[in-house]
């Protein structure tokens, strides 16, 4: 049974009004499995009054439990930070523990009652427009660019197994066990080393990027097998089931994650589906003939606006930013941008 002294640390945690030495005991007390069983019948006793608070259905906790698990993890990295940012940390943390410990009273009731049919998973988000840096529990570290998402097991530190979808930067933790990142069509597999993965759903190609070291990249449905050593790309295309391979300029291919939009000669085409996603928003060409107009420039975390400006200076093209509309319910279009060849 939980002391009075437990108890009272452990309400101080879940309104918020805790001090750094209570949070410590608290999180030490959460990874001491010894102390699941008293800890559990605390929460079920407020499962009810936690339950009415937050109106979290089980699909809500849970991906709160997995991204407090992911920030709990950053920080635990990152130990000698901890206290700078720690005013921060504690008032969000009593906000989102509570439905945390919700979906743990709740997860631990369903496994009484139902067989578990696999592990769980964390989950890892990059918003459209935005870049998201990470951190794994094996220590091996990288960024999710605009409109990926990253996820593993529960089991991670045994598998070291990552599904990706979108685009990421590894910076690999080298191990004994094997790296393996799964992409819809390819298993990407290394040791320790620095590499990108393109691989966005609904496109039809998916691109390795070796930084150093090297990488191994097996085809799921194909007979690929191929080692990249550095300064070489992958482009594997799955609807002919063929790839080329490659030397490249990493930085081109990797400089995204420092704020980097660099076109080395990229047609006006690719240059449109990069900024799209750089930038959440829709861009159309309007003249074919742009499409396949080739041009180089680097920006560095410029506004679109600018980076518009900027190419209509230096190129045939012209451009028009559409003004956002309310769609149903209020919810407003992406901004649209249209690119046409000049007026003479």
């Amino acid at each position: 049974m939980l002391s009075n002294n437990r108890i009272k640390v452990l309400d101080n945690f879940i309104k918020g009004k805790y001090t750094y030495n209570e949070y410590l005991q608290v999180k030490e007390w959460f990874n001491n499995i010894h102390n699941y069983e008293e800890i559990k019948r605390y929460l079920s006793e407020h499962w009810n009054e936690i339950n009415r608070e937050r109106k979290a259905d089980d699909k809500s906790l849970e991906h709160i439990y997995q991204n407090i698990e992911y920030q709990i993890l950053l920080e635990e990295r990152n130990e000698a930070k901890k206290r700078k940012f720690w005013n921060i940390y504690r008032q969000v943390a009593a906000i989102l523990l509570i439905p945390v410990l919700a979906f743990a009273v709740y997860n631990y009731m369903k496994k009484e009652s139902e067989p578990v049919s696999e592990s769980g998973w964390v989950e890892i988000n990059s918003p459209e427009g935005a870049r998201t840096e990470f951190m794994l529990p094996d220590g091996s570290k990288g960024w999710l660019n605009s409109g990926s998402k990253l996820r593993y097991t529960s089991t991670y530190s045994r598998s070291r197994v990552v599904e990706l979808s979108g685009e990421a930067f590894f910076d690999v933790t080298p191990q004994k066990s094997v790296f393996t990142v799964s992409i819809e069509d390819l298993y990407i597999s290394v040791y320790g080393t620095k590499f990108n993965v393109t691989a966005y759903p609904g496109e039809d190609l998916a691109e390795v990027i070796l930084e150093s070291g090297s990488v191994k990249v097996t085809g799921k449905r194909s007979n690929l097998e191929n080692t990249l050593i550095p300064d070489q790309k992958l482009t594997y295309m799955p609807a002919d089931n063929k790839y080329s391979l490659r030397q490249v300029n990493t930085k081109i291919y990797t400089s995204w994650k420092e704020g980097y939009l660099m076109m080395d000669n990229e047609t006006f085409e690719q240059a449109a589906k990069r900024m799209a996603k750089w930038y959440n928003v829709d861009i159309i060409i309007e003249d074919e003939i742009l499409k396949n107009y080739r041009f180089k420039a680097t920006f560095q975390d410029e506004p679109i606006e600018e980076v518009l400006r900027l190419m209509a200076l230096t190129t045939p093209m012209d451009y028009e930013i559409k003004k956002r509309v309310a769609c149903e319910n209020d919810i407003y279009k992406k901004k649209e941008v249209r690119l046409r060849i000049k007026d003479k």
